[in-house]
């Protein structure tokens, strides 16, 4: 037998006789075997089975109540956390007042109007025996904090009440309540004033219950001080604690299942079982000095920061507990429930599974009976029928294996045009065509790569003509007055995708009049790229038409705001030079501020009052402040992707660091010292990847006298 069909069908024949013999002979010794165990084994596996199930729902319960508990205390912590920012940054804002009064005009501030009650109104109130007009100039220069007072009180509905309370006797504050205010209210003798002065730092106060009835509140306080140190303030955030009293005590947590808060003290603040006195205050004992040693200890290490879970005694039961503690304030939130209810399905689970065994064992009997007679009998067939079909399969089999062969081959030599038609019914007809399903993937693979290819280069044109057309709307020749010999002006703008938001702009109103613009789009890429097309041509024709920037900015805020379905905004910065004064009159809508150099001196911010960005809200008035250049002097306008540029660290190259590339470069023309800018932020940057548009723009002026 020197065949392939006479090698298989020899093969086929030894390899089944001896099988099925050594088969026979292990399969009757090895099944009674196997029989015992599975008894045996079946038993066990019910017992265990039981112990594994009770002890697994006691892992999920206690899982359970460690992640409602760790969930509660992130809900309070998100809430809390908020309303803590918020205090921050007013006191922030109100230190900058103090800090930099030169920078801010007054602003007014009136007393309560009974009239507007039910709206968040900013309401002036004095302590008794003090006098409008000796506190007129602080009265101005705190009321800058009004805007901010009122789009907290807007932002979140959480927010009852806002205010700012000073040393000198008065009170700004926001809240719906105008016609309920006394004539006279002194801040610095409020609990709130009094511990915020005293601790020197942000301070919380003790749950309340509100006094108009509106359920339980909190105040989150801060002091203000000057540039000296000196105290001069308590700025103080007040918040319903309602929907969060919701979100703690209404989640069930199965029929015996709850949660409660308890403060810095061991107290319990929020439950479904809080008890309160005849004037509304919370009745509630000290959790840290509880009967049970162990609940203590579980509390005071929750109010220390350390979570835990326990099975214990409380209220003369056994529950489950788990404390989690918060992270914004030295609070913690517990969740309970009853042991009896949480292992209730144990012993239902364990009886089920017994049954289950007992049913298991007498089935394996039965069929490994079965199951003997029925191996028997195959043996014997599988002898008789192993010469019969021997021979069969091995002429089968080889006829196919020859013709797949040469169709292997054809396909392999690039002729996927090549059909195999193999009809066996079997792996070799399956593997016939799975070649001939693979020749048809690989030409379709090659026709949808040559498209794919053919796209992307069509899409990477055109992004390359539209950096082109944008590159191409910014002014880009330089000098670009020649004749203005007074003025040395350079710009650039780097994309941080094909095409970008940012924008600059510089152009001759007139013969004496040069407008200046740089401005930041939200957002990047395309989207940006028409956003800032759209505000750098308004911009530049209402300045045309001789508007000042504070008419600009107020005119083409109203035209962006109109239909902006995509809710984009632009931060710009826009000013006016008189080339032959050197007097320019600017504003800022939510733009970063530049740095000026005097010829005398370093660079430094140009602080003003940044008013809200154009296309955010309709209807805002624009400002403008006023600057006079002398000879020498430079002025350097920039986005934030200067300033906010990170490196693999994610620290950010940062104010002060380009101030100080400013000054070392200061005595180079603009153009040198926009590249040693750029530069220097591509050491910083490394191989850190550039997130959003770096645009910069650059005027020294040189006066007349040096023209």
């Amino acid at each position: 037998m020197k065949t392939i069909r006479g090698k298989i069908f020899l093969i086929l024949l030894v390899i089944s006789l001896f099988s099925l013999v050594l088969m026979g002979v292990v399969t009757f010794i090895s099944v009674d075997m196997i029989r015992t165990d599975v008894f045996e084994a079946s038993s066990n596996l019910g017992v265990t089975a039981g112990d594994s199930s009770g002890k697994a729902v006691e892992t999920q319960i206690l899982e359970r109540l460690s992640s409602t508990a760790e969930t509660k205390a992130s809900i309070a912590d998100e809430k809390l956390g908020k309303q803590q920012t918020y205090t921050q940054v007013l006191a922030n804002y109100a230190g900058e007042l103090y800090a930099n009064p030169e920078n801010y005009f007054g602003k007014d501030a009136s007393p309560p109007e009974p009239a507007l009650a039910g709206i968040n109104t900013a309401q002036l109130l004095l302590a008794e025996g003090l006098s409008l007009s000796e506190l007129e100039d602080e009265i101005g220069l705190v009321a800058n904090c009004n805007e901010i007072l009122l789009h907290i009180t807007e932002v979140d509905e959480d927010i009852t009440a806002d205010y700012i309370a000073t040393e000198s006797g008065f009170v700004i504050m926001v809240d719906p309540d105008s016609d309920k205010k006394p004539e006279n209210i002194d801040g610095r003798q409020r609990g709130w004033y009094i511990d915020a002065k005293g601790e020197g730092s942000l301070i919380w106060t003790d749950v309340f219950s509100d006094a108009m009835g509106r359920g339980l509140a909190i105040t989150c306080a801060a002091p203000v001080f000057d540039s000296l140190g000196n105290f001069k303030a308590v700025v103080g955030i007040g918040a319903l604690m309602t929907n969060l009293n919701e979100e703690i005590i209404s989640t069930s947590i199965g029929e015996t299942g709850y949660a409660f808060v308890v403060n810095q003290g061991g107290n319990v603040i929020i439950s479904p079982y809080i008890q309160k006195g005849e004037n509304g205050e919370i009745i509630t004992a000290d959790m840290t000095q509880h009967e049970n040693p162990e609940i203590a200890k579980m509390m005071e290490d929750m109010l220390a920061g350390v979570s835990s879970v326990a099975q214990v005694e409380y209220e003369g039961r056994q529950v489950y507990m788990a404390c989690q503690p918060m992270s914004v304030l030295p609070w913690g939130v517990v969740t309970v429930m009853d042991v009896d209810e949480a292992l209730r399905p144990v012993s239902e689970v364990y009886d089920s599974i017994m049954d289950m065994t007992d049913a298991a064992i007498l089935a394996v009997d039965n069929s490994v009976k079965t199951a003997l007679i029925a191996i028997a009998a195959i043996v014997c067939a599988v002898l008789v029928m192993v010469f019969i079909l021997g021979s069969f399969f091995s002429k089968k089999l080889t006829g196919p294996l020859a013709h797949l062969s040469r169709g292997v081959e054809e396909i392999s030599e690039g002729n996927l045009d090549t059909k195999l038609d193999i009809k066996t019914g079997d792996e070799i007809e399956t593997l016939a065509l799975a070649f001939n399903s693979m020749t048809g993937s690989l030409q379709r693979h090659i026709k949808e790569l040559t498209e794919v290819t053919a796209e992307k280069e069509r899409i990477g044109a055109e992004l390359n003509v539209a950096t082109q057309i944008q590159a191409s709307m910014l002014p880009c020749i330089f000098p670009p007055f020649p004749e203005h010999k007074e003025l040395d002006i350079f710009a650039s703008m780097r994309p941080a995708k094909e095409v970008g938001g940012d924008f600059y702009d510089f152009f001759l109103v007139d013969e004496e009049n040069l407008g200046v613009v740089i401005a930041d789009v939200s957002g990047k890429g395309v989207p940006a790229a028409l956003f800032m097309v759209i505000a750098k041509t308004l911009i530049k024709n209402h300045t045309q038409n001789g508007e000042a920037p504070s008419q600009v900015l107020t005119s083409v805020n109203t035209q962006l705001c109109e239909n902006n379905d995509a809710a984009m905004f632009v931060t710009a910065w826009m000013g006016v030079l008189n080339i032959k004064t050197g007097k320019m009159v600017y504003g800022n809508a939510g733009h970063n501020p530049p740095l000026l150099k005097r010829s005398d001196g370093s660079f430094t911010y140009l602080k003003s009052d940044p008013a809200f960005v154009l296309a955010g809200l309709e209807n805002i008035s624009y400002g403008e402040f006023e600057l006079n250049l002398s000879g020498g002097d430079i002025l350097y306008l920039y986005t934030d992707g200067v300033t906010e540029a990170t490196d693999i660290s994610d620290e950010l190259f940062g104010e002060e660091r380009l101030k100080d590339v400013l000054d070392e470069n200061s005595d180079k023309d603009m153009k040198g010292i926009l590249n040693a800018v750029e530069e220097a932020m591509e050491v910083f940057v490394g191989e850190a990847e550039q997130f959003d548009d770096i645009t910069m723009l650059g005027i020294k002026f040189k006066g007349r006298e040096n023209a």
